[in-house]
């Protein structure tokens, strides 16, 4: 019996001296640092989930595009049967304006927007003109006026190919508004004040500040699909614009 006491007494002993050396404190205070420093880890991964689902198109993106640059206008004048030639001149004109990109689930995307954009051009009269038709007697130089407010109706293609750097097409019909008033000699092409045609755009850029890139790219526009001139003596007006513009786009 002596024995047996003896033993227990040894065992609970030890057992004593092995908890007296545990620091309890010690695991509470390392799970309670795991804690903090994972939802820390948590927190950053979902804010760099959100900015790259918002840089890739993966939700709702919307883009503002603000736009400054200038452009170099060249028309198509053909001349009525019977009539000669109509000599042309290119002219530069300026632009302005904010275009939207937007992106829904990566399924739909288009672009719009509102922008200024001076297509005006130097037109001559031919120096053969059919005497019923020949008032002037002399071949006229005018000065078109043409300067639009555009509203693009594209679709969109792009994205970023990296983290600063992007890639962007938008290509489809537009409708330009004539807001400058044609002098008289420019009234006699029947000049409308109404532009329907096609344009495609490039641009690329390059985020310096999240959500705030800078912009550089070209864009081409052919109007006059729906003619936009008609008299006795002008058959059809076209146009062509290439224009180059930077700016700066806001990310939302």
């Amino acid at each position: 019996m002596k024995k047996i006491t003896l033993v227990l007494f040894i065992i609970s002993f030890l057992s004593g001296i092995s908890l007296a050396q545990t620091d309890f404190s010690k695991p509470v205070l390392f799970k309670e640092k795991t804690s903090i420093m994972e939802s820390k880890i948590d927190r950053d991964l979902r804010n760099a989930q959100k900015e790259y689902a918002s840089k890739s198109g993966k939700m709702l993106d919307f883009y503002v595009d603000f736009q400054l640059g200038v452009g170099s206008t060249t028309p198509n004048v053909t001349s009525a049967p019977g009539v000669g030639d109509y000599q042309t001149q290119s002219k530069l004109g300026y632009t302005t304006g904010a275009l939207f990109y937007i992106s829904l689930f990566d399924a739909l995307k288009f672009s719009t927007g509102l922008t200024l954009n001076g297509r005006s051009f130097q037109i001559t009269t031919p120096s053969v003109i059919p005497p019923a038709l020949d008032t002037t007697k002399k071949s006229i130089s005018s000065y078109v006026a043409a300067n639009y407010l555009d509203i693009p109706l594209n679709f969109n293609i792009g994205g970023m190919l990296s983290e600063k750097l992007g890639l962007w097409f938008n290509g489809g019909p537009y409708l330009g508004i004539l807001i400058s008033s044609p002098d008289k000699n420019s009234q006699s092409t029947g000049y409308k004040n109404f532009d329907f045609g096609l344009m495609g755009t490039l641009t690329g850029n390059y985020v310096f500040a999240y959500p705030l890139s800078v912009i550089l790219g070209t864009n081409f526009k052919y109007g006059g699909l729906n003619n936009l001139g008609s008299t006795s003596m002008v058959d059809k007006i076209t146009t062509t614009n290439y224009t180059v513009f930077t700016g700066l786009r806001f990310a939302l």
